[in-house]
């Protein structure tokens, strides 16, 4: 325990931060792409990059807040 915070808060709390911060970066990337011209195979495959990321986000947010609210820390 660290101040009211367990380990496993923690650590989810960083791997949230973590795949936020991946997701923000493909956004970003398939956004700089659109720009210019591109191959439509080159914008498939950073838009599913992108939807990956945003699909981990949301895998880890639930974990924590459900980790939240069985845990009460």
């Amino acid at each position: 325990m660290h101040d009211g915070c367990c380990e496993e808060k923690l650590r989810l709390l960083f791997e949230f931060q973590h795949a936020t911060r991946l997701y923000s970066i493909r956004v970003g990337a398939m956004s700089e792409a659109t720009t210019g011209i591109i191959p439509t195979d080159e914008f498939v495959r950073l838009s599913k990059t992108a939807s990956q990321a945003h699909e981990k986000c949301l895998e880890v947010r639930e974990q924590f807040f459900k980790h939240l609210n069985e845990h009460g820390c």
